[in-house]
């Protein structure tokens, strides 16, 4: 898991919860309180889990409010760190195809050919007619991660689509396959 991953769950604490709330989360998580996370260094996926995990356990909400909520901050984070991304795509569907090669443009800054592996192997994007079909396979299993934002991403672009999963990791399926419908 790449760092800009932590690093936006905690900017996301910063502005929505007081300083013991993140300390709390870093405890609970086994995680040192002074840890900086760098956003183009890989970190363990099991640290994020337990993160994540914290995070829903210590602000008493569920995993679909907390990937809700983390999507409307990534959102925001992309737009303010990289605002070229958003402009280059005109439409949502746009944006949504050439996001796996922004994903996997992380990777490229690593030297170690195992944890590049780990960022690039995680999803790629099938485009058909009217549908974007996303296979998802990572041991985070964070498809539900994928579609809030790709709603966040539909709404920024004020398109209307449907999002739906047809196979999940989560009930035994080898991947995800998230299918992005435009009417």
């Amino acid at each position: 898991m790449v760092g800009l991953i932590h690093k936006i769950l905690f900017n996301m604490l910063e502005s929505t919860a007081e300083p013991e709330v993140a300390l709390e989360i870093r405890r609970r998580a086994e995680v040192p309180a002074d840890k900086d996370f760098h956003i183009n260094e890989v970190y363990d996926d099991e640290e994020w889990r337990r993160l994540f995990a914290a995070t829903i356990d210590v602000l008493n909400i569920t995993q679909e409010q907390a990937e809700e909520v983390y999507a409307e901050h990534f959102i925001k984070d992309g737009q303010q760190r990289w605002p070229v991304w958003f402009t280059m795509a005109k439409t949502a569907r746009e944006f949504l195809t050439r996001q796996p090669k922004i994903h996997n443009g992380f990777a490229t800054s690593q030297q170690d050919p195992v944890l590049r592996s780990a960022i690039d192997d995680k999803f790629h994007v099938e485009e058909r007619d009217h549908e974007l079909v996303v296979h998802y396979q990572s041991p985070n299993k964070l498809c539900g991660l994928y579609k809030s934002l790709a709603k966040e991403v539909l709404n920024l672009y004020q398109e209307d689509a449907q999002v739906d999963e047809a196979c999940c990791m989560k009930q035994g399926a080898p991947e995800c396959e998230i299918h992005v419908r435009w009417s």
